[in-house]
Parts: structure tokens; C-alpha cells; sequence
């Protein structure tokens, strides 16, 4: 008979010692915020939309991607370039605005920007 019991994770103690346990206040990747400046955070609202517009043209790139009638191997290269550009959004957004419209751009044009 099998019994569900909670997953070993779910307790307060570890099950191996592979797992150290943290302090309440650390991070998983101790790292400081130090990427974006507070002019530059999402309180501004003009960075603020040129995010939603970049997540909003990912979302419809992938939603084409996804809908091309093109080799498996072809679909899984144009998603890496898609999440490239999802990569560089979160280090520089204009660049990655540029590279989403240069990839949309060879989509409409009939060339799949592939390799």
C-alpha cells in the first residue's frame, strides 16, 4: 500500500546534509542589486512601457515561432534567439527592443532568422 507522505522538503529539517540551511535575511545568490540604477527601475514610466512593449512582442514572436511549419531543429534555434533577447532585456533593454524588431522584421520578411 502506498502511503503520501509530504515531500521531504516540506519539513523543517533537511533529509541529507547536501542541504546547509541559510540564514532568514540571505539570498540564494548573495549577489547586491547593483544591474539597474533607481532612475532606471521599473518605477520609471517610461521604462516601465517599453518593457510591456518588449514582453508583448516576445509573447507574439513566440506565439509565430511556434506556429511556423519548419523543422523541429529550426523552431528550437529561432526560441534560443528568443530567449536571447529575453536574456538581454534584463541587462539592456534598448538592445534587446533592437534585436526583437530585427528578428520580427526577417520573420515578415520570409527569412527565419535561423543561426
Amino acid at each position: 500500500m502506498h502511503r503520501h507522505h509530504e515531500p521531504p522538503y516540506a519539513g523543517s529539517d533537511p533529509v541529507s546534509s547536501e542541504f546547509a540551511v541559510r540564514d532568514a535575511g540571505s539570498r540564494i545568490d548573495d549577489r547586491l542589486d547593483v544591474e539597474t540604477s533607481p532612475a532606471e527601475g521599473p518605477d520609471d514610466p517610461e521604462v516601465a512601457a517599453l518593457y510591456a512593449l518588449v514582453a508583448e512582442r516576445l509573447k507574439q514572436a513566440h506565439a509565430r515561432v511556434h506556429a511556423l511549419h519548419v523543422s523541429a531543429g529550426a523552431k528550437t534555434a529561432l526560441t534560443r534567439q528568443l530567449l536571447i533577447v529575453t536574456e538581454t532585456a534584463k541587462r539592456d533593454l534598448p538592445e534587446a527592443a533592437r534585436r526583437l524588431s530585427r528578428f520580427v522584421q526577417d520573420l515578415d520578411e520570409g527569412r527565419p532568422p535561423v543561426g
